[in-house]
């Protein structure tokens, strides 16, 4: 009896092992499947205006275009304006899409024609810099304060008809 006894516990021992090993393998087994892969950083908000912006689309070989200083919701040049279109710029010209103009060197043939890049955009005003610059469609922006940083709203139109043919909004922090 006393054999039989120890048997009983011999066997629960030994299951017991067995279960725990198991049980460590399996869990070691499941950790490693849980490792991720490392994470693609996220796309910077003017990289994804620029992106969204030049999506293949409505044209079939390259708009000249220039972007317009961002203003604020009451048509007065955002303090952030020229920093953001300027950003815009470069990331337009990284997708080469576009035949994006140089801002600072139209600068000083739109202000010979009495416009500038932080001009009103009302479409007469859009008109005149097109036809000044030769340009196809411009860009013009719209900057909304918000928390700790700005909406940035901005919208691709065409020289000829003043359509918004493509728009799109984005979130940029404003760090200090």
């Amino acid at each position: 009896m006393n054999m039989l006894l120890h048997l009983g516990w011999n066997l629960r021992f030994k299951f017991f092992i067995i279960f725990f090993f198991l049980s460590f393998f399996s869990a070691c087994y499941l950790g490693e499947e849980r490792e991720s892969k490392p994470k693609k950083p996220p796309t910077p908000p003017l990289e994804q205006l620029a992106l969204s912006l030049s999506e293949n689309g409505f044209y079939f070989q390259p708009q000249r275009l220039v972007v317009l200083t961002f203003l604020d919701n009451e048509g007065k040049k955002s303090p952030y304006g020229e920093i953001l279109a300027e950003k815009l710029t470069t990331e337009l010209v990284k997708k080469d899409r576009f035949l994006v103009l140089d801002r600072l060197a139209n600068h000083k043939v739109l202000k010979e024609a009495g416009l500038g890049l932080d001009s009103p955009t009302d479409t007469a005003t859009l008109r005149k810099i097109g036809e000044v610059l030769k340009l196809d469609v411009i860009i013009t922006g719209i900057v909304t304060p918000y928390q700790d940083g700005v909406f940035v709203n901005t919208r691709l139109i065409e020289i000829k008809t003043g359509l918004i043919l493509k728009a799109d909004e984005v979130y940029v922090r404003i760090d200090g």
